[in-house]
Order: structure tokens, then C-alpha cells, then sequence
């Protein structure tokens, strides 16, 4: 009896600094992932999206800023694709859009100085 009470003294309900998720786990557990994590305890979702967006998206961003992204990309999903699926299609037919008007601003500053197209001689007086 007196280790199922010490077992049930050492677990407790930490909850995600990225997704709001609570889970049942040891306070070690919780220091550990706490001391890895800048001081904040981040579920294992969270923390393989942070690793990813460490190693893959932006190798340069550090620790906080790659959590912080993550939090707003799950606040924005929250937002919008839970409450309203068709909302969350409307913003994400504008980022396709937005981004690709920043596309061609882009490649129209650094492309071609002269038209491809060839021009019609309209002129009749030769």
C-alpha cells in the first residue's frame, strides 16, 4: 500500500506549453523534458514538431522561436479547422494565393528586362 501511495504522489498532470494537452506523468519526467525545453513541458507531438521544425524548416531559429511557431500553428488550426472547416479552406486558398502574388513579385524583380513575346508591327507605312 505504501508504494501505490508514493507512486501516486510522484505523478502529476502536466499540461503542453505548445497544444494545451494534459498528461499523467512523473516529476522527473516533467524536470526533464522542463530542463530540455527551456524551462516549459512539451508533449511528445509537440516536441517531434519542434525537433522538425529545428532540423528541416529553419536551422538557424532557435529553441523558443521553433516553439513558439508551433504554438500558433496550433492556435490558428484551433481557430479555424476545428470551429469552421470551410473557414479554414478560405484561409488557406488566401496564404496559397498570397504566396504566390510574393512569388511573382519576386521573379518579376529579378526577371527578364525585355518582353519574350514577340510585338506586331502595326505599322502599315513601309
Amino acid at each position: 500500500m505504501d508504494k501505490i501511495l508514493e507512486l501516486e504522489e510522484t505523478i502529476v498532470l502536466a499540461e503542453c506549453y505548445c497544444c494545451g494537452l494534459k498528461e499523467e506523468c512523473t516529476k522527473e519526467y516533467i524536470s526533464r523534458i522542463r530542463d530540455s525545453r527551456t524551462g516549459k513541458w512539451v508533449c511528445g507531438l509537440c516536441s517531434e514538431a519542434v525537433k522538425e521544425r529545428l532540423n528541416h524548416h529553419s536551422p538557424l531559429a532557435n529553441l523558443e522561436e521553433a516553439m513558439k511557431n508551433i504554438t500558433k500553428f496550433v492556435r490558428d488550426f484551433n481557430n479555424t479547422t476545428r470551429v469552421n472547416p470551410k473557414l479554414s479552406l478560405t484561409w488557406t486558398m488566401r496564404d496559397i494565393a498570397k504566396k504566390s502574388g510574393e512569388k511573382r513579385k519576386i521573379d518579376l524583380s529579378s526577371g527578364i528586362s525585355t518582353s519574350c513575346v514577340p510585338r506586331a508591327d502595326l505599322n502599315t507605312n513601309k
